[in-house]
């Protein structure tokens, strides 16, 4: 079964005309990329001490777009700062820069960066493959092209948005449900309004999804 991130190709009507602008939480930055040979090179952080408090997962990339370097790498530290807020480290392993052959580890996820052809009345703008029945899931997909017309038509930053499409689709693979919030990052529905507006309470775990993804990587 797929979980589908949508989003609501109206803007809603009935919105407070002025909101206060909340503060926006400090990225966490992904450092370099480790030196070392083959499978071992991974995206890591090299500005502090690695935080062992945290539960951590290591996501492969695989890009078959012309996505840029510097947008890929940014809209990756949305992401990575996201799950940190809820003290989820997430290590990146970018594929074009190191060797992915080997089998996934039970700790491993994949996401794709890809390209989709837009169809009428379609707007989801990524997939998590998930297996009901089994709770698992380790592949998740999200459509770079639509994340970048979507950018466009609203005039706002396609890093972040492409980072939180990112994190919405992990956090599908850590929950292991194509279920969905009925606020904060795992919610259905992005509207244009929301999109527009950017708070922070919008795209950060809600308490109870946090929960359950440490409780899953900590059992």
């Amino acid at each position: 079964m797929r979980a589908h991130l949508w989003l609501v190709v109206v803007c809603l009507v009935s919105r407070q005309l002025a909101v206060a602008a909340g503060e926006r939480a400090p990225r966490e930055p992904m450092g370099e990329i480790d030196a070392m040979s083959g499978d071992a090179a991974v995206v890591v952080d090299t500005l502090r001490a690695p935080d062992i408090s945290k539960a951590r997962v290591t996501v492969r990339v695989y890009s078959s777009t012309n996505l840029a370097a510097g947008t890929q790498r940014a809209s990756l530290e949305v992401a990575q700062a996201t799950f940190a807020a809820a003290s989820v480290q997430i290590v990146w392993k970018v594929c074009a820069l190191v060797a992915c052959d080997t089998p996934l580890s039970p700790t491993e996820l994949v996401v794709r960066l890809v390209q989709l052809p837009d169809r009428a009345g379609d707007h989801h703008l990524g997939d998590a493959l998930i297996d009901p029945e089994k709770r698992t899931g380790v592949l998740a997909t999200v459509y770079v092209n639509r994340t970048m017309r979507l950018a466009r038509e609203l005039e706002i930053d396609h890093d972040k948005l492409l980072g939180r499409a990112i994190a919405h689709e992990i956090g599908h693979l850590l929950l292991a449900t194509n279920t969905h919030a009925p606020s904060g990052l795992m919610r259905e529905l992005w509207s244009h309004d929301e999109l527009q507006r950017a708070r922070r309470e919008d795209w950060v775990l809600q308490p109870l999804d946090a929960a359950a993804i440490l409780q899953r990587l900590t059992s």
